[in-house]
């Protein structure tokens, strides 16, 4: 039978108000959370002055720079954002392009106080890049991180530029700037709009920008507390990058929730383990690749980390292999939940701890307020188990990329208010979620269909492979074949190529096995963990014996 997935908010209310989450408020508070509604409307800014009113001397991040409480960090943003009011009194959008430290809130809060369209950027983005990125969106104003100076400076860029990160202050800082007195900037009586970027994997990255209404907002708290049971005021280990709409979501709901956020401005696995331990954190977050790379950690090394605080791990924003998914298990327990979404739909689904007991394959069920369908080729619906594109209708909505306004934007498939994902996918019998594969990476080898994905889950659960990635390329007998990159894992010789034919064949059909391996040092991966694979090529490896 043919199935709809939507869940409803009140799928989660009972959840919620169980989580702990919610807490009472005191009338003082009260009161200056209705000033920030007021002054800032639906947006971030609002998110943060809520905290701020409940948690003046809770600490709201540490980073290499410290720790500062939820208080201090409202104080600056008001003084940063009036004295960019001073600076730019027209401005109508804010580009961040940062690690992950406090200057990054910083200039999103003060941006959304301005009631800025706020745009994220990628910081691996080259310098011809981040040019034609900078002219498509024009920001007003651009915060980044001092290391991005020179590219900023060649991308030709002419607005207001406000250093975050430096490592000597020169020139106009968010330090120089939180110094300053200005009147406080007019009240913002709009949504403000968010710009998130495509992961660019394919080539120049699409931007995708949005209001985010109230109705969104609570929507996406109240699946992260069905799934998760995020928990008011727990130390958190945050790794994904925040210009990353998973890192970004996540971001939101720690300062929703008076959280004590943990974060570096590079992901290393064991001072992620050393912060859990410090500062007895209860939840840790982290891209696939980062989850890999805490396993790639020796169990004996791993051992001298005092990790029993944690009770809770998120991952998203690039697949998963379930041999990645069965060792985090088996070393912290039951306790990793599994989000799929994309920049254009937003969060889609999330597996809980109990559903990736049931399969480590799942996505997980529907988030609350989307609907979720699988279609066929001729777009009928498909069956439960028969594998379609995944087509997504979500409380975020999908507004259409930004045009660079020389040509129009690229267009993405819509029916129904369902947008095309990209992924291939199917539903089980309990409602659960599969993602099979990307449309664009299933190859024909033969007259076969295959989906990379199943051999880089059979692959990955080899014990002498870190990392996988199988792509189709073209062979003049069956038309494409398949050719797998691995990197081995740590103290494990290279496995030969048969041997790696003979761990598939023993879980697939013989069409599924690669015609290649080729050893590298590194998979080119994204930030946010997902493949370069227009990069595979430019690697230095050689063929498994």
């Amino acid at each position: 039978m043919a199935r709809n997935m939507t869940f409803q908010w009140w799928d989660a209310v009972v959840p919620l108000l169980t989580s702990g989450a919610v807490r009472p408020i005191g009338p003082g508070a009260l009161i200056r959370i209705g000033r920030g509604f007021r002054q800032y409307g639906p947006s971030i800014a609002t998110v943060m002055a809520m905290s701020a009113a409940r948690y003046p001397d809770r600490v709201a991040v540490i980073d290499e720079l410290g720790s500062i409480t939820y208080g201090h960090l409202q104080r600056r943003t008001e003084k940063i954002s009036a004295a960019l009011h001073s600076l730019a009194p027209g401005a109508k959008s804010l580009a961040v392009l940062c690690r992950n430290h406090r200057g990054f809130l910083e200039a999103a809060v003060a941006g959304a106080q301005l009631g800025c369209e706020l745009v994220f950027l990628n910081t691996d983005l080259p310098e011809a890049q981040l040019r034609q990125i900078l002219e498509r969106h024009r920001p007003d104003i651009l915060v980044h991180d001092q290391e991005y100076d020179a590219d900023v400076t060649a991308s030709g860029f002419g607005g207001v530029r406000v250093i975050a990160w430096q490592d000597s202050e020169t020139g106009t800082s968010l330090d120089s700037l939180a110094r300053q007195s200005h009147p406080a900037p007019p009240p913002v009586r709009q949504p403000v709009k968010i710009t998130l970027l495509t992961s660019g994997t394919g080539g120049l990255a699409k931007g995708v920008s949005r209001p985010i209404s109230r109705r969104a907002i609570a929507e996406m708290v109240a699946t992260a507390m069905a799934a998760t049971r995020f928990r008011n005021g727990e130390a958190m280990v945050l790794a994904p990058p925040f210009f990353h709409g998973f890192g970004l979501a996540i971001a939101l709901g720690g300062l929703a929730l008076g959280s004590t956020m943990i974060i570096r401005r590079r992901f290393d696995p064991e001072a992620a383990l050393a912060d859990i331990d410090r500062h007895r954190a209860a939840v840790f977050v982290g891209v696939p690749v980062m989850i890999a790379r805490l396993m790639a950690v020796p169990e004996q090394r791993r051992s001298e980390f005092r990790t029993g605080s944690l009770r809770l791990a998120v991952t998203g924003a690039a697949p998963i292999s379930p041999a990645t998914i069965g060792q985090f298990l088996a070393a912290f327990g039951p306790i990793l939940v599994n989000g799929y979404g994309s920049t254009e739909a937003g969060v889609v689904s999330l597996a809980t701890a109990a559903d990736l007991a049931h399969s480590p394959k799942t996505a997980g069920r529907p988030a609350i307020g989307v609907s979720v369908r699988i279609l066929r080729a001729d777009r009928t619906r498909a069956a439960i188990g028969e594998t379609g594109t995944i087509f997504v209708r979500g409380g975020l909505g999908y507004h259409g990329y930004v045009s660079d306004g020389k040509s129009p934007a690229p267009a993405k498939e819509i029916i129904d208010g369902h947008v095309n994902t990209g992924d291939m996918g199917h539903f089980d019998t309990g409602g659960r979620l599969y993602i099979d594969g990307r449309d664009d990476d299933m190859i024909v080898s033969g007259g076969e269909n295959i989906y990379p994905k199943e051999v880089e889950d059979v692959l990955a659960d080899h014990p002498a492979i870190a990392d996988i990635v199988v792509i189709g390329v073209p062979d003049a007998e069956f038309g494409q074949v398949l050719r797998a990159y691995l990197v081995p894992a740590p103290d494990h010789a290279v496995p030969a190529a048969e041997e790696l034919k003979t761990h598939i064949r023993g879980r697939l059909e013989r069409y599924k096995v690669p015609k290649e391996f080729i050893v590298l040092e590194q998979i080119p991966r994204n930030p946010s963990g997902k493949v370069l694979r227009r990069l595979l090529d430019s690697q230095t490896g050689h063929m498994a014996g």
